[in-house]
């Protein structure tokens, strides 16, 4: 009976949750360029007209994307638009790592893609094959020179145009 006396705190205590400075999307500058749409299966395609209007918003030659801050910060954003998708460039130099997590809003029906410009993944690109319910993927540039990498927070459903959730960008 006292074990139980002992183990409920440290249930029931944690860690108070990293401090990252907080932005909102809004506020950070566009990148000079996003990748090109990546070569994977689009997890919330459907045949109907929706389908069709979401299928057209993700041909574009590349996805536009947000330039993300030094440092490890938290971005609050939104679903912007029927393609379901929105890019964000980091510099990551050699020999630096970085994870990008989405931490709040509906986590199971997102997922991140780690992509090069060419929308396509490279060395040292992790990426979260199975579906655990933790949209993350990580990088490790191998190179000495710093390196730009895209991470294109996907989701997993049509319907969520103006779906928010917050970003967590841990730097190594």
């Amino acid at each position: 009976m006292t074990s139980w006396l002992l183990v409920v705190p440290m249930l029931l205590w944690q860690a108070p949750p990293a401090s990252f400075p907080e932005v909102v999307a809004k506020d950070l500058p566009a990148a000079p360029r996003g990748p090109m749409p990546p070569h994977v299966p689009d997890a919330g395609a459907e045949s109907g007209p929706m389908g069709l209007a979401r299928r057209g918003a993700r041909s574009g030659p590349s996805i536009p994307a947000l330039q993300l801050p030094a440092g490890n910060v938290r971005v609050k954003d939104k679903v912007p638009d029927i393609s379901g998708w929105r890019a964000y460039a980091i510099e990551v130099p050699g020999g630096g790592t970085v994870k990008v997590h989405v931490v709040e809003g509906r986590k199971a029906w997102f997922r991140v893609l780690g992509v090069n410009a060419w929308g396509r993944e490279e060395a040292g690109l992790l990426q979260n094959r199975i579906p655990t319910g933790e949209p993350q993927a990580t990088y490790k540039n191998l190179g000495p020179e710093t390196h730009t990498i895209y991470f294109i927070v996907d989701t997993l459903d049509i319907n969520m145009v103006g779906e928010a959730y917050t970003l967590e960008v841990t730097r190594g």
